[in-house]
């Protein structure tokens, strides 16, 4: 009788791990705390310009697509130049994920594409914005603007 309890029990707790990164259509989770994601303002590796309006476009466009599956994105870095648009595309293979980038206001939802101008230097981290299970706080990769 214990054993089939034990059983029971471990193959409940399996399939709730497993429902984490389910389908999109059964998807109903919120957006992140992006409090949690964001690093210290006094970070060395960002120079803002005196002005974010001084930043003219290059007329550049850095064209992105990330595929996400549970807990990874494909894409670990992106490179573009100030000045430059990022023009990014997620694209969910597996589960319902959003990519956010909080210096540039940017939250990119699966299935869509953002465009944005890239108007301050330094390496800044993009995140899973839909929490999507045990392995969301990995789904991270890096913005290096030169």
């Amino acid at each position: 009788m214990k054993v089939k309890v034990f059983v029971f029990f471990f193959f409940a707790l399996f399939l709730l791990l497993l429902a984490g990164c389910g389908s999109e259509e059964l998807s109903t989770t919120e957006p992140v705390d992006q409090k949690d994601h964001t690093e210290e303002d006094t970070d060395s590796t960002k120079t803002k310009p005196e002005n974010k309006d001084e930043v003219k476009p290059t007329g550049n466009v850095v064209e992105v697509s990330i595929s996400a599956i549970n807990f990874e994105f494909d894409v670990k870095e992106i490179k573009a130049n100030v000045g430059d648009t990022v023009k990014l595309t997620l694209v969910n293979e597996i589960g319902g994920h959003g990519i956010a980038i909080d210096e540039f206001d940017v939250d990119v939802k699966g299935g869509d594409t953002i465009e944005f101008v890239v108007t301050e230097a330094g390496e800044f981290e993009y995140f899973c914005s839909l929490l999507c299970g045990v392995g969301h706080d990995i789904m991270v990769g890096k913005l290096i603007v030169t």
